[in-house]
């Protein structure tokens, strides 16, 4: 009774440690970067409110883009993985080869919006009886720190296609050693720009005075 209802409902070890090997390094790999990003708010926080609403509002546009390129992507790795289920690699090809059209078309288009509608996009954010400070430094500080996110548009979308791929195939290990590499890269440049850049800089002896916040 008890193995009926086991084989049933619950199943095997080897389907469970199969889930585990593919779905924890995708877990760790997306907390590490959760976990970084709410160092980055925390950094910019303490730099001054102008800049931290800049980014945030940023951060917001560029939520809604990685959105579009995980729809994206996740749609057509459905049939990325049933085609390399049966060995059908010619149709895994196929599939690939949307992702990069659909990420090319998504991010064309984000690059036209975030370059000519960057000043609209940031203000439908901004008012004057809100606690952001000085509204225009605010817009000031989100429209420059959104030119430099665009720059990473491209590369995040073909990474995100090319990663997905290889996801559909089993190994999730790399993309998750990959995806750790480039958070503690980020996490170090970022301390390091932090510590000369904030008020009362504690290496101030090293920069001679000019350490400045931007």
């Amino acid at each position: 009774m008890w193995k009926k209802f086991r084989n049933k409902f619950i199943g095997d070890k080897e389907f469970y440690r199969h889930v585990l090997y593919l779905a924890v390094p995708m877990i760790i790999q997306n907390a590490i970067t959760s976990f970084v990003s709410f160092l980055d708010n925390i950094m910019v926080g303490q730099i001054g409110t102008e800049q931290m609403s800049g980014v945030a509002i940023v951060n917001q546009l560029m939520f809604v883009f990685n959105i579009c390129i995980f729809g994206g992507v996740s749609g057509a790795g459905i049939f990325g993985t049933q085609f390399f289920g049966k060995g059908d690699y010619e149709g895994q090809k196929y599939t690939f080869r949307f992702k990069l059209y659909a990420c090319t078309l998504i991010t064309g288009a984000a690059l036209l919006l975030f370059g000519f509608l960057d000043s609209w996009l940031i203000s439908l954010y901004l008012s004057d009886s809100g606690s952001v400070g000085d509204t225009s430094l605010a817009l000031k500080y989100g429209k420059e720190y959104l030119a430099i996110m665009m720059i990473g548009l491209v590369p995040f979308a073909l990474g995100q296609s090319y990663t997905s791929t290889v996801r559909e195939t089993g190994q999730t290990f790399v993309p998750m050693l990959a995806g750790i590499v480039a958070v503690f890269t980020n996490l170090i440049l970022d301390f390091r720009r932090f510590r000369r850049t904030r008020p009362g800089c504690a290496r101030r002896r090293y920069c001679h005075g000019h350490c400045k916040v931007y």
